[in-house]
């Protein structure tokens, strides 16, 4: 199997150097992202903008919220029959496809 390993990582060098760096880019990307988003934000803050349209972007603003939901750790933990019920009636299965998960070194 080390041999097939081997074999593998040979053919597949290049592919996996290509990946690691836009893995790279994307991060600093989306960095660069988020500090203009943030830049964006502030002045729309300061001068009261709530939405606008021109020929390169339609941004809205839009407020802070809080949403309020079950805690099913907790609610486990806590109260285990009852969630054992509630997860009989109440079932929700959800399929994951597969995929391969890659971390950037």
């Amino acid at each position: 199997m080390s041999n097939e390993l081997t074999v593998f990582e040979n053919k597949y060098m290049a592919v996996m150097a290509n990946i690691a760096l836009l893995e790279k880019q994307v991060k600093e990307i989306t960095e660069k992202q988020k500090s203009l988003k943030a830049e964006l934000e502030a002045a729309m803050d300061e001068y009261n903008i709530k939405s606008i349209d021109n020929e390169y972007l339609k941004i809205t603003r839009v407020a802070e919220s809080t949403s309020t939901s079950i805690d099913l750790k907790a609610l486990q933990k806590k109260e285990q029959a009852l969630y054992r019920e509630l997860l009989e009636d109440y079932p929700k299965v959800t399929v994951r496809k597969a995929y391969v998960k890659i971390t950037v070194k």
